[in-house]
């Protein structure tokens, strides 16, 4: 079992960001979308979520994004999540997402969303991976995205 501990995002972590964009190629032009990574924080700063730096043994390997209640539906959602290549296939995402839903657990909350591009079969793979199940699909700006949920009961 993977144990880690988290913290707010602060600005130090750009560098971190930066590492971890430059090794998540199809994250950088599907995400980003030709934005510098500080308009693209920018974009969030609208929700009541949180950027999360998580930390194994001292060490930063990941990021998040998440939202206590979305606008949408009034659920938690998951935003991104991004893990240092190196440590990539090892539980970390898993112990991430069990912390997350634990959280959201305590706040009576029953499942935990996320969206992914509908063409995006390794970002869909990767969630099914991490408990998360096939909803339905919606359209938002001309793109179709693949809407999944993890139960958290």
């Amino acid at each position: 079992m993977v144990i880690l501990t988290c913290r707010p995002f602060k600005y130090k972590d750009f560098v971190f960001f930066q590492e971890l964009i430059s090794t998540s190629s199809k994250w950088r032009n599907i995400e980003l979308k030709g934005l510098s990574l500080q308009e693209y924080m920018e974009q969030y700063e609208r929700y009541s979520g949180e950027w999360r730096v998580w930390e194994k043994e001292g060490s930063p390997v990941a990021m998040s994004f998440h939202l206590e209640s979305a606008p949408s539906n009034q659920k938690p959602w998951l935003g991104t999540i991004l893990v240092k290549a190196e440590e990539r296939r090892q539980g970390i995402v898993s112990a991430i997402m069990n912390q997350l839903s634990d959280e959201f657990k305590v706040n009576g909350q029953k499942a935990v969303f996320a969206a992914v591009p509908i063409d995006e079969y390794e970002w869909s793979n990767f969630l099914t991976d991490c408990g998360f199940e096939q909803f339905k699909t919606e359209e938002n700006k001309g793109e179709t995205f693949l809407i999944m949920v993890r139960p958290l009961e």
